[in-house]
């Protein structure tokens, strides 16, 4: 084979092969637009505006299927042998929103790390009725561990206790791990290393993440042994060649808030003291909380002495509760009381004379679920800068292990949990923020930033600058720089988000704060069954395909695995034919461009022709068009792939890279702008003849002849 003149060549000319090389040079011919050649009728050169305009619009065509055949090349995974090697080919279609590589073989990871065994979902688990614990551990470039917690009851099926382990493990809030109970139809469907068909559970781990190491170990009980739970299977050998239907329906995004933009140095309309506000991650249940609002608990409360009455409700249990407020009783006497009666913990208050000590009754047992805490807080001063007060909250919350059951406080009688603040449902984590006397804007968005990221490091606050409109001067559009408060999830997991909740001062919605871009996960579609993703990162074929997506395509269509030999010729061969197309048509329109545009084409193949040559290039006679030996250009890659990444694809000043910021900036400059100047080529275009003047000519040839 060696010396033959290769396919690519003669796709490049437009020949059928057996053709010879000096008929190409006066058959070859390549599709143009109507008159865009120097061949035309008289009337298309009847100005030289009208000529340039034809042909720059015949070298856009052209420019343009160079473009498109660039786009598309790609390079692939070089495996040893080489014929292993894999390209995957996308339809136009998905190029500018999904990207797709092939692992080499040996370097693929299994985004599937552990799995159960599999049997039917509705069958007995066959595990021992009880309360069992388990570590999980995930570790890459740091290590994260995590224990669970799961009751199995004497009645759960198979699919009941598989589910309870998912949604421990999905309602961690420190580890990237997905738990997800699924379907194996065949066996080794879901992974190389599960016989049998049935549920099984799946522990795997986003792509993108660093942390790909994941380990269990039961603590206490042996719940996942009784699982079956085992290692994903290694993959090995290159990706399978195929063609798969592919479709990106959905972005993942993060949660994002950011409040109003405010004058900086502009005093805030918000009262001086505390402002409560909740806030939640994760895609788990979180608990409710009631925040009383902050009191002296020394100073005498404002309640008329009486009884008062209010419910308590914790899911489906309701309960009727009376507290009966005394002459000379204190705020801190109040809040303990109302706690006293949920907690069902008696109380002792002094009496009106502040001369013995007097119990509160409560209730013989407490409400399953809901704990009561009266907690010190500081507050700021109302009359003092920098000072604060001392200060007691009453916080009614669900406890640990009831998050998703829902807890209700219901005045019946009198008002006692209004007159205490306790009239909101806050879900999640409580914060504070502490508003002072003569705060500017600028000091309570700082403070807002602050407050989630000083409890937790999954959020980031932060600041944003916007512009807003000024009446410093009437009749005047004027501007200032405003300033507004940001708050971002960060290291989204799979269906997570970032939720807050406004407290009875209504913080959030005074600074705008409920201005947000909702968290969502990023969805696919591949072969019909929805996967979905934190990132917009996903692996196929046990992580020996890697896709990213950027944009929805709003189709599917297909994606294809292919041996790199058999695509790799196709994608040269059109950019090498593309390239040839307009290296032809100015040949052809010699003159009319200038040079620069010729030799800005030809910079790329001249500064890399050491290794284009050592891959089979050569250009043809006259120097402007190039052809490729397919067997030189396998030789060398199966020999020497580095190199030849290097000549092709590895650097910016490498032959595709070049030639694509080549083209960008034919077009940045506009095709017209390389059109020679206008006295160089009046002379190539006949002068404009009227009807008459051709009239009269024929007419002196008919007398003369």
């Amino acid at each position: 084979m060696a010396g033959g003149i290769s396919d690519i060549y003669f796709t490049s000319l437009r020949l059928a092969k057996g053709e010879s090389v000096a008929e190409a040079s006066s058959a070859a011919s390549v599709p143009s637009v109507p008159g865009a050649s120097t061949h035309l009728a008289r009337d298309a050169w009847t100005s030289s505006e009208n000529a340039g305009e034809v042909l720059t619009a015949g070298l856009s065509l052209r420019l343009s299927r160079f473009e498109r055949s660039l786009s598309r090349f790609t390079w692939p995974t070089v495996d040893a042998p080489w014929q292993n090697s894999r390209l995957v080919m996308r339809d136009s279609g998905l190029e500018d929103a999904v990207s797709a590589r092939a692992v080499a073989s040996g370097q693929a990871i299994n985004p599937t790390k552990l799995l159960s065994s599999a049997r039917t979902s509705i069958a007995a688990s066959g595990i021992s009725a009880g309360d069992y614990t388990f570590r999980v551990t995930q570790s890459g470039q740091g290590t994260q561990h995590e224990t669970f917690a799961v009751s199995v009851g004497k009645s759960d099926t198979w699919g009941t206790v598989l589910g309870k382990v998912a949604q421990a493990i999905n309602d961690s809030k420190a580890l990237s791990v997905h738990a997800d109970v699924a379907l194996q139809q065949a066996p080794f469907a879901l992974d190389a290393a599960l016989p049998g068909t049935g549920t099984a559970l799946t522990l795997s781990v986003n792509p993108a993440r660093t942390a790909q190491a994941v380990s269990v170990t039961d603590t206490s009980g042996n719940l996942l042994h009784a699982l079956g739970i085992r290692s994903a299977a290694v993959p090995n050998g290159p990706a399978e060649a195929r063609t798969r239907m592919v479709g990106a329906t959905r972005q993942a995004q993060t949660a994002f808030f950011h409040t109003t933009g405010f004058d900086p140095g502009a005093a805030t309309s918000l009262a001086t003291g505390l402002h409560t506000f909740a806030y939640a991650t994760g895609s788990g249940a979180t608990p409710t909380s009631y925040v009383s609002t902050a009191r002296d608990p020394d100073a005498a409360t404002t309640l008329s002495a009486g009884t008062y009455k209010f419910r308590v409700a914790m899911g489906q249990t309701v309960r009727d509760l009376s507290v009966a407020v005394k002459a000379g009783w204190t705020w801190g006497d109040v809040q303990n009381a109302v706690a006293g009666q949920i907690t069902a913990q008696p109380v002792s208050t002094w009496n009106a004379a502040k001369t013995a000590v007097e119990l509160v009754a409560s209730p013989s047992f407490a409400i399953p679920g809901v704990t009561a805490d009266s907690r010190a807080v500081s507050v700021p001063s109302s009359t003092e800068a920098t000072a604060n007060t001392r200060a007691r909250q009453l916080t009614v919350a669900t406890a640990p292990g009831y998050e998703g059951q829902t807890l209700t406080l219901t005045d019946t009688q009198g008002g006692i949990l209004s007159a205490l603040g306790l009239t909101t449902a806050l879900r999640g984590t409580t914060v504070n923020v502490a508003v002072r006397k003569d705060d500017t804007a600028a000091d309570v968005l700082g403070s807002v930033a602050r407050s989630i990221p000083m409890t937790t490091g999954r959020v980031a606050g932060g600041a944003m600058t916007e512009t807003l409109p000024s009446a410093a001067v009437p009749g005047k559009n004027l501007t200032l720089a405003g300033r507004a408060a940001t708050l971002t999830l960060l290291n989204r997991r799979l269906g997570e988000d970032l939720v807050l909740t406004d407290g009875a001062s209504n913080l959030l919605g005074s600074l705008g704060l409920d201005t947000k871009l909702p968290g969502q996960d990023g969805e696919i579609r591949v072969d019909g069954a929805a996967l979905a993703s934190e990132n917009n990162a996903y692996a196929l074929d046990s992580g020996r395909l890697l896709l990213e997506t950027s944009a929805d395509t709003g189709a599917v269509l297909p994606l294809t695995v292919t041996r790199a030999m058999d695509s790799l010729q196709q994608l040269l061969g059109d950019v090498v034919s593309s390239y040839n197309d307009v290296r032809k048509y100015l040949a052809k329109n010699n003159g009319f461009f200038t040079t620069s545009l010729s030799d800005a084409l030809s910079r790329p193949v001249s500064r890399n022709w050491s290794g284009l040559s050592d891959l089979g290039f050569s250009t043809t006679r006259s120097g402007d068009q190039l052809w490729v030996q397919n067997d030189r250009f396998w030789q060398h890659f199966a020999t020497d792939p580095g190199d030849a990444a290097e000549t092709l694809v590895g650097t910016p000043s490498s032959l595709i890279p070049a030639w694509k910021s080549t083209v960008n900036a034919i077009r940045t400059a506009g095709v017209a702008s390389f059109l020679a100047p206008e006295d160089e080529n009046l002379g190539r275009i006949a002068p404009r003849v009227s009807e008459f003047a051709l009239e009269r000519k024929n007419r002196l040839i008919d007398l003369l002849g």
